[in-house]
């Protein structure tokens, strides 16, 4: 009888060890112990590299600046609309909300207001940490052959051999985007301009059904869709609207070049575009704490400070900050990054649109894009998600769940 008893035993212990190493994980991400302030931050994987580079840092800034006072960062990383729903339907409780673009934050709040009837977040209080704005993504060569310039171009070059390439403007923030401004464009209207009517304009709606049929590729992610894009070549996708430091990205690659003997280029349409610009909303829900809030307001400064700006710069970013447009060490950073040698610009002169704030006309733009989008293509249903790895608490929860397996394995073999 004792023998078979021990298996047990050791599976009491193997569990007993395991909550305290799981508590121990938990306190030692970005430091802490069990007084710490606990800032809960929900964010989008686009800027995960630079968030991941700078954020060990946090705790030992934000001691120096509060004796007395420690806090731990816990992360969670979502896509844009899946962040947004999460938060409204109660599955995540952040401190700090970053989407990838400014345009969902009256989106949410809009939602939030109509579900609770309070706000959720102050609009004029929300600031952007970095920035990318929404290009035409294309082949040098392409460009070249086309002299494509602008929003106008991609509809006139819907009449050749256009080869389209945006993401789902239901999942993913770059399709949405996309979207939008293929409305701004069809209607001559700035996006903050655009009613419910033109959304029901045919008119309007026959331009994006002229554009949207020469679509090739819908995914769910803009980071896979501008590697595929580069898998792919020219003679496959011709042009895809998506973020500025994608292209940074593929240029310093290298592949693209190496493959096809050409490179893809940002274009900045004339007629302006938005900008997606990663917002930081600390939100005014009944789960965020005093201490909470200061932490986050914390947090907010040490992302703006001029060091941290600097370093999400290689990755492809503009400084959120806007103090620090004339800083000439900024300027001297952002020019090893955005020039001609990466397909891009440092010097923008085409218009910077404004956010639309109507919550209702930014819930039905993807409606619009389910009517008009080319209906004969499979959606791409690849992420790069699963590109984030796991955090310690997934890994201890594998190799613990693997224990669990193997002594249940081991007493059932005893026991027959």
């Amino acid at each position: 009888m004792a023998k078979r008893k021990v298996p047990t035993i050791v599976f009491i212990i193997i569990l007993i060890l395991s909550i305290i190493a799981l508590d121990v994980v938990r306190q030692v991400q970005f430091g802490g112990n069990k007084d710490d302030i606990v800032l809960s931050v929900l964010y989008t994987s686009e800027k995960k590299g630079w968030i991941n580079s700078i954020a060990p840092d946090f705790p030992d800034w934000f001691a120096q600046r509060n004796p007395g006072l420690t806090v731990r960062l816990q992360f969670e990383v979502q896509g844009t609309r899946t962040s947004m729903l999460s938060i409204l339907a109660g599955e995540s409780k952040p401190t700090i909300w970053s989407p990838a673009a400014m345009i969902w934050v009256p989106l949410l709040d809009w939602a939030w207001d109509r579900k609770f009837g309070t706000e959720i977040l102050d609009f004029g209080q929300v600031k952007s940490l970095v920035a990318s704005p929404i290009i035409i993504g294309t082949w040098q060569s392409y460009r070249d052959e086309n002299n494509f310039t602008s929003w106008a171009d991609l509809y006139d070059l819907a009449d050749t051999e256009l080869k389209l390439a945006h993401t789902s403007a239901q999942e993913s923030n770059s399709g949405y985007m996309a979207v939008l401004l293929e409305i701004t464009a069809a209607s001559g209207k700035q996006p903050d301009e655009i009613t419910l009517e033109d959304l029901q304009n045919t008119t309007i709606q026959a331009w994006l059904e002229k554009v949207e049929s020469k679509a090739v590729l819908y995914g769910t992610s803009t980071g896979f869709l501008a590697k595929q894009a580069v898998q792919l070549g020219p003679s496959a996708i011709n042009a895809m609207i998506l973020y500025e430091n994608l292209i940074i990205e593929t240029a310093k690659d290298g592949e693209a070049f190496s493959k096809w003997g050409d490179n893809l280029v940002a274009i900045y349409p004339e007629e302006g575009t938005l900008w997606s610009d990663h917002p930081m909303a600390i939100l005014n829900a009944s789960w965020v704490t005093p201490e909470e809030r200061f932490a986050a307001q914390e947090f907010e400064a040490f992302l703006l400070s001029k060091e941290n700006q600097q370093k999400a710069i290689p990755f492809g970013f503009r400084p959120g900050n806007e103090t620090l447009v004339n800083d000439t060490d900024v300027i001297s950073e952002m020019q090893n990054v955005f020039n001609p040698e990466n397909g891009v610009s440092l010097n923008l002169t085409i218009p910077r649109f404004d956010v639309p704030t109507d919550g209702e006309i930014l819930d039905r733009v993807p409606d619009l894009w389910l009517k008009t989008r080319a209906t004969t293509l499979e959606q791409a249903n690849y992420s790069e998600y699963w590109q984030l790895g796991m955090n310690p608490f997934a890994y201890f929860s594998l190799i613990f769940g693997v224990l669990v397996i193997l002594v249940v394995i081991r007493k059932r073999r005893r026991e027959s």
